[in-house]
C-alpha cells in the first residue's frame, strides 16, 4: 500500500509503509505530518498509520532570525528546522540533516572555469560524485568518464591520421571523417551523463529530502555545471539555516 504525505496543502509521495518507518526515524517525517493512503479519504497523523517506532532525538538548533522555508512553515526536510525548547543551541551543525552537497558559487566555478578550463571539468566530476552518494545506481560518473576517455582518443586519432595522411599539407576530407564520429559519440556521452545526473537529483531530492526540486532541462544542456551548482548551494545553504530560497 502507498501513503502521501500533506504539509501546507502540498503533497508527497507515494511512499511505502517501510519508507515511512525510515523518514520518521531520520527525521525527514514528523509523526503529526498528515498521510492518507491510496484508499482513504481522510488524511491522518503519520503516527496512527506506522504505530510507535525508535525516533532519535532532534537535534538543537538556531530558528535564523526572519528565516522562513520554502513552503512557508518551520519542522523538517521540508524546509525549515525543528525546535526544541530548552535545548542549548549547536553553533556550526547543520540545520537540517542529510548529505551536505559541495557548496561553492556558481560564479566562482564560472570564474575559475574562464582562467581555467579544466576546472570546469574538475568539478563537473565532484559534482557527479555526489550525486553517486545520493543515488547509488547513478551511472553519471561511468558515462562522463567514457566522454572524456572518448575525446582523447578522438584526439590521438586526429594527430595519427595527419600523420599517415599522403599530404599532410592538404589532407582529404575523408582523413577527419573517424574523427568527427568519435567526437560526436563523445558529446552523445556527456549529455546522457548530465542528464542522468539530474534524473538522479530530482528523484533524490522530491522523495527522500522532498524539496520539490526542478532542473530545466534547458539549463542543463546549455550550463550544466553552473545550474547544478546553483542548487547544490541553495541546498546547502538550507542544510545550515534551514531556509530554502525560491528556484
Amino acid at each position: 500500500m502507498k501513503y502521501y504525505i500533506q504539509r501546507q496543502l502540498n503533497e508527497y509521495g507515494p511512499y511505502t509503509l517501510a519508507d515511512l518507518q525510515r523518514y520518521v526515524a531520520q527525521g525527514s517525517i514528523l509523526l503529526t505530518d498528515l498521510t492518507r493512503s491510496e484508499g482513504m479519504t481522510d488524511w491522518v497523523p503519520v503516527s496512527q498509520v506506522i504505530g510507535n517506532i525508535p525516533i532519535p532525538a532532534p537535534q538543537p538548533v538556531v530558528q535564523m532570525p526572519g528565516a522562513d522555508n520554502v513552503y512557508g512553515s518551520t519542522g523538517t526536510v521540508y524546509g525549515g528546522p525543528v525546535q526544541v525548547p530548552g535545548a542549548v543551541p549547536v553553533y556550526g551543525a547543520p540545520v537540517v540533516p542529510g548529505l551536505m552537497p559541495p557548496d561553492f558559487h556558481w560564479a566562482l566555478v564560472l570564474l575559475v572555469s574562464f582562467f581555467c578550463s579544466i576546472f570546469q571539468i574538475v568539478w563537473l566530476f565532484i559534482e557527479a560524485g555526489f550525486v553517486k552518494r545520493v543515488d547509488g545506481e547513478s551511472k553519471g560518473i561511468a558515462f562522463l568518464v567514457g566522454a572524456l576517455v572518448t575525446q582523447i582518443v578522438a584526439g590521438i586519432v586526429f594527430f595519427t591520421s595527419i600523420a599517415m595522411s599522403p599530404d599532410r599539407q592538404d589532407p582529404s576530407a575523408a582523413v577527419f571523417v573517424p574523427f568527427f564520429f568519435i567526437i560526436i559519440a563523445g558529446i552523445v556521452l556527456h549529455f546522457i551523463g548530465i542528464f542522468r545526473m539530474r534524473s538522479s537529483l530530482q528523484n533524490y531530492y522530491n522523495t527522500v529530502e522532498p524539496i520539490n526540486l526542478r532542473l530545466s532541462g534547458v539549463m542543463t544542456f546549455f550550463f550544466a555545471v553552473f545550474y547544478f551548482q546553483y542548487h547544490f548551494s541553495r541546498i546547502a545553504n538550507w542544510k545550515r539555516t534551514g531556509y530554502l530560497e525560491p528556484q
